[in-house]
């Protein structure tokens, strides 16, 4: 069930930045444009690769911690 946080949690700050690092259209890009985004192979892979780094990340922490 940890996992599924951590997944919810990178997926979450990925939106966040997505709708607010475009400083040019920051009053129009929506979370439609970001589910639109997301229908992109490349977005697809570059997201799980986000989340592979991350949830090897925590693991390793516990595994350490």
């Amino acid at each position: 069930m940890n996992m599924v946080y951590i997944i919810l949690l990178v997926i979450t700050f990925d939106a966040f930045l997505f709708l607010n690092n475009q400083k040019k259209f920051k009053g129009y890009v929506t979370l439609k444009h970001y589910a639109e985004t997301l229908k992109m192979p490349i977005y697809q892979k570059l997201l799980m690769i986000k989340i592979m780094i991350v949830v090897f990340l925590t693991t390793l922490l516990n595994f350490v911690l």
